[in-house]
């Protein structure tokens, strides 16, 4: 059994789309006429040989519009052959897409691409007014690259509303009833922030491309503060800068253990969490569980089951800021070398990037990694660190909670990534990730074959209001193992809750391993 956690770390982180539902709402006419002035602009683009993908940045170059459209609906990749001299964009979208299956919309700054419907031939512009529920989806690539963008945030930050990507770069947002929000934000560690038209998401799941930030040195008002000196000013800063009242965090919890490219188990959760101001110890947060499922698939033949144990209080524990790290703390940082590097943009914010390692004195496993830190107030805003790999062989002691003396097993990389969110003009921990790496062999074997263990926390809803302690009988235990029980997985099982879509690696083994429990089921 493996302990989640790191005991150096635990004794010290589009018009709605009106923008209000309007009784008198702007008409079709006038909607679509605008729509096909920006369509039948001329555009021009050189003779060329180049992808789909490239030709569309190009044009959204020309035009200043985005573009947003299902990468299973327009092949990115496809070479194409430009020809597209003083001609209609529409005309031109459609030359290059080269699919008459798709229909073309604008939306505010968006051009969607996005496949016709048997349902209904136009995009849903106007959500109505009676709709209880609304629920958005997207995938989150780089603009450059277009590869997917795990751990970009989702949401509505004046609401406390919010979600993250997975590691597909996709996600899943239910939005309240409430029509006057017609836009989210996207945002992502170095990118530039994007305000997304709700209308635009919620008929089909389209790319949603994030260009890089780059923030030129005329931009920002450098500080020449020592970096160590940074990190000291950036702790003593936290009683100003993080919350310090308490609050009811809304809370996506799940793990998972990957055996030999095999899912051994997952679970999912959702929890209340009653987080204590920052002043206090994250010793004293509570958890209530409002609903949860969980399924493991060992079979007799696996010679090794692997379960991971305080997965939830580990994800507490993350919270750097309540809980320092030896990096942060005042009487261990001593232990570290900090190096200031780039300036980054996170949720509009400049950040610094702080790097640190541990001192070449130290044989002792520490962590290496950076900090972010928001240039005008100094809030801590995240943190990406692992393990130092070079004395990382030192910490099995501290994961292996139970043994068994067939295996020997040994850690490769565990890394953290933790990300905080403001409201109402204070922070608070808003994601937390861990992974952990391990190869395990028999005795008397001389090949390591490699398992993969989990853990990750995102906040979907932040409040101040009626907050008060959890009675006893209502706290979760947060240092036990999830005990296993098989389910057949289901979108509609989390209702209106806000969680994190499960990347296309744990759909395939949950159908997998539904089968398997259908296949038992029927042979009774």
């Amino acid at each position: 059994m493996i302990k989640a956690k790191h005991s150096e770390l635990i004794r010290k982180i589009v018009l709605a789309i009106g923008l209000t539902f309007w009784l008198a709402v702007l008409s079709t006419a006038t909607f679509s006429q605008n729509n096909e002035n920006i369509l039948q602009k001329k555009v021009t683009l050189t003779p060329q040989r180049t992808t789909v993908f490239d030709a569309l940045n190009q044009l959204s170059d020309s035009t200043g519009y985005l573009f947003a459209y299902d990468s299973n609906a327009v092949n990115g990749d496809k070479t194409v052959r430009l020809n597209i001299i003083d001609m209609p964009l529409k005309k031109a979208i459609e030359q290059i897409i080269s699919n008459s299956d798709l229909l073309i919309k604008v939306a505010y700054q968006h051009i969607i691409i996005f496949k016709n419907s048997s349902n209904s031939d136009t995009l849903t512009l106007y959500p109505l007014a009676k709709k209880q529920k609304r629920t958005v989806k997207g995938r989150v690539v780089d603009s450059s690259t277009k590869k997917p963008l795990p751990f970009a945030t989702v949401g509505i930050a004046k609401i406390g509303l919010g979600n993250v990507t997975n590691l597909d770069g996709i996600f899943v947002l239910a939005l309240p009833p409430d029509t006057s929000i017609t836009h989210i934000s996207v945002s992502h560690i170095g990118y530039k922030t994007e305000s997304i038209p709700v209308s635009i998401l919620l008929d089909t799941i389209i790319d949603i491309p994030l260009e890089i930030n780059y923030i030129s040195i005329q931009e920002v008002i450098i500080r020449n503060i020592e970096p160590r000196h940074l990190v000291k000013e950036a702790v003593n800063k936290i009683k100003y800068n993080h919350s310090q009242q308490p609050l009811y965090l809304t809370s996506f919890y799940r793990e998972g253990v990957l055996m030999n490219d095999k899912y051994q188990n997952y679970s999912e959760a959702i929890f209340q969490i009653y987080k204590t101001p920052y002043s206090k110890s994250f010793a004293t947060d509570q958890v209530k569980l409002l609903k949860s499922r969980k399924t493991q698939n060992v079979d007799q033949g696996d010679t090794l089951s692997i379960k991971l144990r305080a997965g939830v209080n580990s994800s507490l524990a993350l919270d750097i800021a309540s809980n320092l790290p030896s990096f942060l703390d005042e009487e261990t940082r001593k232990n570290y070398s900090f190096y200031k590097s780039d300036i980054v943009s996170i949720d509009s914010l400049t950040a610094y990037q702080v790097f640190f390692t541990q001192n070449e004195s130290v044989s002792d496993p520490l962590f290496t990694g950076v900090i972010y830190i928001e240039m005008e107030t100094l809030a801590i805003l995240g943190a990406d660190f692992e393990i130092t790999p070079k004395y990382i062989s030192k910490i099995t002691g501290e994961y292996l909670h139970k043994g068994n003396r067939q295996f020997r097993i040994k850690p490769v990389q565990i890394k953290y990534a933790i990300r905080y969110k403001n409201y109402k003009g204070k922070y608070h921990i808003s994601h937390v990730r861990g992974d952990l790496d391990f190869k395990y062999r028999k005795r008397r074997s001389f090949f390591y074959n490699p398992f993969n263990l989990f853990f990750e926390l995102m906040i979907s809803q932040s409040t101040d209001k009626q907050v008060e302690r959890f009675g006893r009988k209502e706290i979760a235990a947060t240092n036990d193992v999830f005990f296993d029980n098989s389910y057949e997985y289901d979108e509609a099982f989390w209702s209106d809750f806000n969680y994190i879509s499960p990347e296309q690696s744990v759909f395939d083994a949950l159908n997998q391993i539904n089968a398997k429990i259908e296949e038992i089921t029927q042979g009774k």
